[in-house]
């Protein structure tokens, strides 16, 4: 209680009242008396998805310029072939400063002007993401916008901080591959998941993390430790964006998976903006750890990087988000696309909930400071990016007066409703969490509540609620009193 009101209430009566501490949020979860009320993130929010187009992006590939078997003009074409309308070159230890510098196999000014005016694709462009490059002398990191190359020896800390300074952005790569990718134990390892929370805390620039990479190999648990890494990032405010890249080295190994950009306009300003706010969503052919073309054809595994033997992938249908709603006032998200079979939601890294639609109070004692949803067939997986969550705390209700007597108590506040229409006093012998229940014997008048039937000479602790729509919206402090003898 704030120190005015205590002021209000008489010395005789503060010895036998006291205010205990704030209402527990999870009372009502505990007990299902009433829902919770959630502020829900929606990195969607500015999304017109009706009006705006969907640009398809690799933020990951390689040319003779580094370890790539191909020119940078040859992946130039093979990218605008394959429908993509985004592409950052991104070699070893390079940064390539335009798809027309590039040292291996550059692309002539002319051509460039023909692909980024959409010639071929009636008018659709592909945007040169330049000033790009793989910091690969530590854990590999893909830097954006900047003109900075790292030297050995180096650290991440010391890439993203560089970046950082000279106003760049970044993800990180592949993490299965430092890891390790052959169980899923390492993706749950308290040491690995703090090694990259330290990491997102502290350089913000850092947009992501890759949770698919090529096709699935050395990334099959990196979603595991994504969800891993949210859950400890997302209650202290900090989002962490999932990318898709091909990390692509040859012609063979493009258009395995890949960001759908979800803006206004193909720029780099705007490219940058979805980058940071999270505006995309990220596509894969091969998801491993969900069987979803995890063999070939003849029941093979599935190769470590897409090649002659993959290509079939690339003709199949792959799930797609048309439509992204949050219902705030219902505590509800709701997803459309088309090409997939079911819709997964995700919570702390477990599918808790399937179908379009999830209201977040049917799943209270499961969701926690995030949920996610994948679509998914059997040729593809979507993954939307992580809506986070806080519970909307009530408003509230300043205490007046404590008055406790033999068998009964007056609580007295600023009633909106005399007759205590919304009005519901709680009340517990404990004080402790999950202990409270909804007590009946009430009146109601103009000072507040008036409590009846209580024992003689005994303690208890109350707090008074104001319901609306089923959810708590304003609340006392938990108050506690002895009654006389």
């Amino acid at each position: 209680m704030k120190k005015n009101v205590l002021k209000k209430v008489s010395a005789g009566l503060l010895a036998a009242a006291i205010i205990t501490g704030s209402f527990p949020a999870n009372v009502f979860a505990e007990k299902g008396s009433y829902e919770l009320d959630y502020i829900i993130n929606n990195p969607y929010e500015t999304v017109d998805w009706k009006n705006q187009h969907q640009y398809k992006a690799d933020f990951h590939a390689h040319s003779k310029n580094s370890d790539g078997g191909n020119y940078t003009y040859e992946m130039v074409e093979d990218h605008y072939k394959k429908g993509y309308d985004i592409l950052a070159m991104t070699d070893h230890n390079y940064t390539t400063k335009g798809w027309e510098n590039a040292g291996e196999g550059s692309v002539s000014p002319e051509r460039k002007a023909e692909i980024e005016s959409g010639a071929g694709r009636n008018g659709r462009g592909m945007l040169d993401f330049s000033y790009s490059n793989e910091q690969s002398r530590t854990d590999h990191i893909n830097t954006f916008l900047t003109d900075w190359n790292n030297s050995s020896p180096a650290s991440m800390e010391n890439t993203l901080r560089e970046i950082e300074e000279r106003g760049g952005i970044s993800h990180i790569n592949h993490m299965g591959r430092y890891t390790g990718y052959k169980t899923s134990d390492p993706a749950n390892d308290p040491s690995q998941i703090s090694k990259y929370v330290n990491l997102l805390d502290t350089f913000r620039s850092c947009v992501g993390v890759e949770i698919i990479n090529k096709i699935d190999n050395e990334s099959r648990y990196d979603r595991i430790l994504w969800d891993n890494i949210l859950q400890k990032t997302l209650p202290e405010g900090r989002q962490v964006w999932g990318f898709a890249n091909d990390d692509t080295h040859s012609l063979n190994a493009t258009g395995y998976s890949f960001n759908m950009m979800l803006m206004p306009e193909l720029s780099i300003d705007a490219t940058r903006n979805a980058m940071e706010k999270g505006t995309f969503y990220s596509v894969s052919r091969v998801s491993r750890v969900d069987g979803i073309n995890s063999t070939l054809p003849n029941g093979n595994p599935m190769p470590g990087s897409g090649n002659s033997s993959t290509t079939y992938l690339l003709d199949q249908a792959t799930p797609s988000i048309s439509n992204i709603s949050v219902d705030q006032k219902e505590n509800s998200l709701s997803v459309e696309g088309k090409d997939y079979t079911t819709v997964e939601w995700i919570a702390d890294g477990k599918v808790i909930a399937t179908g379009n639609t999830i209201d977040l109070n049917d799943y209270e004692d499961q969701v926690n400071s995030y949920v996610r949803a994948q679509l998914k067939s059997e040729t593809g997986i979507a993954f939307t990016q992580p809506f986070s969550l806080t519970i909307q705390e009530p408003e509230e209700i300043d205490v007046k007066q404590i008055e406790s007597k033999k068998n009964q108590a007056n609580i007295n506040f600023d009633i909106l409703s005399p007759n205590g229409k919304g009005y519901a006093v709680f009340l517990s012998e404990t004080g402790e969490t999950g202990s409270f229940e909804k007590y009946n014997n009430v009146n109601y008048n103009r000072k507040g509540a008036h409590i009846k039937g209580l024992a003689k000479g005994k303690t208890y602790y109350v707090y008074i609620a104001f319901v609306e729509d089923n959810a708590i919206t304003e609340k006392t402090d938990i108050v506690s009193f002895t009654t006389g003898r």
